[in-house]
């Protein structure tokens, strides 16, 4: 099946720009004296968040906004978003990392100085650096350096992540293509019925599913013949709790994901 899926794919392809798409095997010893098997925790559905400094003045404000980011997704993702902090070459001592994360704000966070962690493993040096990683098949959602990590940037990475995460990771697509079925829903933030349209070509059979962030299906519609954007679906929302789910739309050749809000 060729996939297309809106959110996911359209940031996916924008964040790996860089050339490496997926992650570096690493098993990294925290300051703590824990191990962590990178890979191992991508496949049980973490996704982690990288920042290295030296540690420097100029770093603190985007790896804070990283730190941040990840922070906002303790209440609707708790235990999924992991921000582990490292200096750049593994040279600096753990308390110099501590203590330099902590006077900057950076107080949740795993922290390293480990030259496991190695940033060329995921192109160009250049403080701060953040990655964002995520996926069973170890992807790289967001890669960059040199003072322009953002926390928008790491939000719309997570986002990217959370919902590849609720549709299977699309692992093994070959092929992604604009795909002819255009979806939208409204309004967002929606708080009893979800409307929604869909464009097509011509009349085929849709399946709407809506899914949290956790990929847990709600509630599923199926739709005949659906028509071009004269034709309109309402989903009941009324009975999910306040937070972020996806509206996932499947075709015969194609999958739409949107992200909408229930409040």
């Amino acid at each position: 099946m060729k996939i297309l899926a809106g959110l996911t794919f359209a940031l996916l392809l924008s964040a790996t720009s860089f050339g490496q798409t997926n992650a570096t095997e690493a098993a990294p010893i925290d300051c703590e004296g824990a191990t962590h098997n990178l890979f191992s925790e991508l496949e049980a559905g973490k996704i982690i968040v990288i920042g290295w400094t030296m540690p420097c003045a100029s770093c603190a404000g985007p790896l804070l906004e990283a730190h941040n980011a990840v922070l906002s997704y303790a209440v609707s993702n708790p235990g999924v978003v992991e921000y582990w902090m490292t200096d750049d070459y593994a040279n600096s001592a753990c308390n110099t990392i501590q203590n330099w994360c902590t006077s900057n704000g950076i107080t949740s966070a795993e922290y390293f100085a480990s030259a496991e962690l190695d940033m060329s493993d995921y192109g160009t040096a250049g403080m701060p650096k953040v990655v964002v990683l995520g996926c069973s098949d170890h992807k790289v959602y967001y890669n960059e350096n040199n003072g322009s990590p953002s926390g928008a940037g790491v939000t719309a990475a997570i986002d990217a992540a959370l919902a590849d995460m609720a549709i299977g990771c699309a692992a093994g697509v070959e092929e992604l293509y604009v795909t002819n079925m255009a979806v939208s829903c409204f309004p967002n933030p929606a708080s009893s019925v979800l409307n929604v349209t869909v464009g097509m070509v011509a009349p085929q059979e849709v399946v709407m599913e809506v899914v949290g962030l956790n990929g847990k299906v709600y509630s599923s519609v199926s739709v005949e013949d659906l028509n071009l954007l004269t034709d309109g679906v309402q989903i009941d929302v009324n009975n999910l709790a306040t937070g972020f789910y996806l509206l996932k739309v499947t075709s015969n050749d194609a999958i739409v994901v949107e992200k909408f809000e229930v409040k």
